[in-house]
């Protein structure tokens, strides 16, 4: 049997209290005070509010160093990241760090500027510095994430890690859906190659939405840049406006800003010349010098579904987890209006989009209209299989 630890030195303040004196004044034991004021979700409202009035009145205040020392933790999870430079990983920071907080823990955040190959050496600094659990993004190293001694929680699907995603392959259909009931006909797609699985899973579903509608997406529209960085979207996406598209499809927000760019360097309308989609719904997706149709896959809701998932494989590491995708949502806004939207009836129309749902989305004053489209029929889903922690 394990022996309780004494008090680490640094558990005590200049008030003089320590651990030990709250949990008397409680009247629980030194482990119940403990969990009480970490937030176990074990100890009772009624005895939590003891504790806690207990620590108030002795001015208690615990040491994060002393309680990891005891529980032998750091309350610190690790965050890998694809790109910084892109405004997704941003957005999907600041879910976990809502979850992680509330939660009394903190992350690293480590970034692979684009390279999967840096997974390998990020993940292993990490754990060298005893985080309790690792959040992972694309692109994924499959075989280091899965080997990894502890915890692991991927964001967007990876083979034998449990994940939470979102529904790429329904979010391409919602793109080439909304395009061709918008009167658009030579639809376009700008992507980054298929390495990396959402890219492959949103060009699926885009070439479905397509041909649920008869239309079949032609080989010189499909096209993928150097990488999913600005410049390089850029000149992709000359390339696909010369080649004849009157509408694109951008697998991200930047690729799309990049599109819209281009447009205006070749003298064309957006919308109307061209329409463009985007994906993921940024901040940047509601300014109105872009006012940019989007994808919402909920990235901030992704962040802190992975956090707490990664949350109850440490406080659990031998319970089955299930993966979880989130249903995307279109939010539609100027830039996919209509071939005709520059025509009377057309901008009529386009002025009322930008009436509705200013106050929704990331819109804000001056910045921009932002209005939610439909939810995909159905709810988020847990994925079919569940995995067991890594070794």
């Amino acid at each position: 049997m394990m022996r309780a630890m004494p008090p680490a030195r640094g558990d005590e303040l200049t008030s003089g209290a320590r651990l030990r004196d709250v949990a008397a004044l409680a009247k629980v034991s030194t482990s119940t005070a403990s969990r009480a004021l970490s937030g176990d979700p074990r100890i009772s409202a009624p005895t939590r509010r003891r504790v806690e009035r207990a620590a108030s009145r002795l001015a208690y205040r615990a040491n994060p160093l002393a309680r990891g020392l005891s529980l032998r933790r750091t309350f610190t999870v690790g965050l890998i990241v694809g790109d910084l430079t892109n405004p997704f990983f941003g957005q999907l920071a600041r879910g976990v760090d809502e979850t992680l907080h509330d939660f009394g823990y903190t992350y690293l955040l480590a970034d692979m500027d684009g390279e999967v190959e840096r997974q390998s050496v990020l993940a292993q600094r990490l754990v060298d510095r005893h985080v309790d659990g690792l959040l992972a993004t694309v692109p994924h190293d499959p075989a280091v994430l899965a080997s990894l001694p502890i915890p692991v929680v991927a964001v967007d699907r990876c083979p034998g890690v449990p994940s939470v995603s979102s529904d790429n392959v329904a979010g391409g259909r919602l793109a080439a859906e909304h395009l061709m009931a918008a009167g658009y006909r030579r639809p376009a797609i700008l992507h980054a190659g298929p390495s990396m699985a959402p890219e492959l899973d949103r060009r699926t579903g885009f070439v479905q939405g397509l041909a649920a509608a008869g239309v079949t997406l032609a080989g010189e529209l499909d096209r993928a840049a150097r990488s999913l960085r600005y410049d390089d979207a850029f000149v992709a996406a000359l390339d696909l406006l010369r080649a004849g598209a009157d509408a694109v499809f951008a697998i991200d927000d930047v690729m799309a800003a990049a599109v819209i760019a281009a447009a205006l360097e070749l003298g064309r309308r957006v919308p109307g010349d061209v329409g463009v989609v985007g994906y993921d719904d940024t901040p940047m997706a509601a300014w109105r010098t872009l006012s940019l149709t989007s994808v919402d896959q909920r990235t901030v809701e992704m962040g802190r579904a992975a956090a707490s998932m990664i949350l109850r494989r440490i406080e659990k590491p031998d319970e089955d987890v299930a993966s979880l995708t989130l249903a995307p949502r279109l939010v539609v806004r100027g830039s996919s209006a209509g071939p005709d939207a520059t025509r009377p009836a057309g901008a009529r129309l386009l002025k009322a989009a930008a009436r509705v749902g200013q106050t929704e989305g990331h819109g804000s004053a001056g910045l921009g209209p932002s209005r939610p489209g439909q939810l995909l029929a159905g709810a988020d889903v847990p994925g079919g299989d569940r995995h067991r922690p890594a070794p």
